[in-house]
C-alpha cells in the first residue's frame, strides 16, 4: 500500500474564505478517484474563558448551515497579518465583552480533516475582566452564558453543545487545569 497522490486539481468554487478543490487523485490502494475538499484561506482560534472561580464563557449564536440556534466557545478567523494570539483576545473581546492578560495556546484541532483543511489554535484566556456588554451582533450571537466548566463537561455529554471544536476546546482546558492538578467537579 502506498499515500495518495495527486493527478491533478481544479478549483470547483472560491469566495474570500474558501475554496473547494476538486482532485483527481489515485487511492492507498492504486485506484483513480475524484477527491474534494474545502481549503480553508484563513486560519481559527478557540478561546476558552476561565475565571478565579474555574467558571467559563459560552455564546448562543444563529449557524446559518444548521438553521438553528448553537451554543459554542468564543472563536473567529485570523485575519491577514494578525498574530494567532491576537485574534484570541480580539474575538474574546467582542463576543463576550470580555479581555483577558494571559492566553496560553493549549493546541491545534482540525476539524473534518477529511474533508477540509481547517485549522484551530485553541487558547484559555485567564486572569479575565468585563469591560463591556457590547457583543458582536453581526455575527449572531444572541446571548453570551456564564458557567461552571463542570457544567459546560454536562452539557457537552447532554448534547446542548454539538460543536466539535468548541467540545475540543472545552475538553482540552478541563484536562489542562486538571494536569494542574486542579479538579473540575
Amino acid at each position: 500500500m502506498s499515500d495518495w497522490k495527486t493527478l491533478g486539481s481544479r478549483i470547483a468554487y472560491d469566495n474570500p474564505w474558501i475554496r473547494v478543490h476538486e482532485d483527481q487523485a489515485i487511492n492507498p490502494v492504486g485506484e483513480q478517484t475524484m477527491y474534494g475538499y474545502v481549503e480553508s484561506k484563513n486560519d481559527s482560534v478557540y478561546v476558552v474563558p476561565v475565571d478565579e472561580d474555574f467558571n467559563t464563557y459560552i455564546i448562543q449564536l444563529f449557524r446559518y448551515p444548521a438553521r438553528r440556534k448553537c451554543w459554542e466557545c468564543v472563536a473567529g478567523r485570523i485575519n491577514n497579518g494578525e498574530s494567532a494570539e491576537a485574534a484570541a483576545r480580539r474575538e474574546l473581546l467582542e463576543e463576550t465583552g470580555l479581555r483577558t492578560k494571559t492566553v496560553t495556546e493549549l493546541g491545534v484541532i482540525r476539524p473534518a480533516s477529511g474533508i477540509s483543511t481547517f485549522r484551530s489554535i485553541v487558547y484559555i484566556a485567564q486572569d479575565i475582566e468585563k469591560i463591556t456588554d457590547k457583543i458582536d451582533v453581526a455575527d449572531g450571537i444572541f446571548k453570551v452564558q456564564k458557567l461552571s466548566l463542570a457544567k459546560a463537561r454536562s452539557k457537552i455529554l447532554a448534547g446542548e453543545i454539538q460543536c466539535s471544536e468548541s467540545i475540543a476546546a472545552l475538553l482540552m482546558t478541563i484536562a489542562h487545569l486538571e494536569q494542574q492538578a486542579i479538579i473540575i467537579k
